[in-house]
This record gives C-alpha cells, structure tokens and sequence, in this order.
C-alpha cells in the first residue's frame, strides 16, 4: 500500500481530457491490469463519449542473483 496519511485505503485522482469534447475529466478508479497492460476506461459526464485510457508500465527486472523466494503458502492444496 502507498498511504500518505490517515486513511486505510489508496487514495487515487486522476485528471484526464475528454478526446470528444475537450473537457477535463477528474477520475478515482485505478488503472486495471488486463491483457498485460494497464487500463481505464472512462465515459465523460458532459457529452457522453466513452473511451480507454492506457497507462505505460516499465517491465520490472527479474531478479539479479540467485532465484526468486518460493511461495510461503500453496493455496492449491
């Protein structure tokens, strides 16, 4: 979790234009991970217009030595 303050939860704004209109758009979803990218999608108040947003996401490197910690818990079992 990234908290900055009080509150038990991720406070996100996110302020986007509206391609058919022009207006700016404030926005408290986060991106979801679908298809391996991140998205939004986002439907304007003012004219209706629904369209999706994409977020570039740097891969992560894997990691430099040695392997990756097993899992605690197999949750399959």
């Amino acid at each position: 979790m990234t908290q900055k303050g009080l509150h038990t939860w991720d406070m996100v704004w996110h302020y986007h234009r509206c391609p058919k209109c022009g207006k700016i758009i404030e926005s408290r979803e986060e991106y979801q991970y679908r298809m391996g990218k991140y998205m939004k999608d986002i439907v304007c108040p003012y004219c209706q217009h629904a369209f999706a947003l994409e977020k570039f996401v740097r891969p992560r490197p894997a990691p430099l030595f040695g392997d990756p910690q097993p899992v605690e818990w197999d949750w399959k079992s």
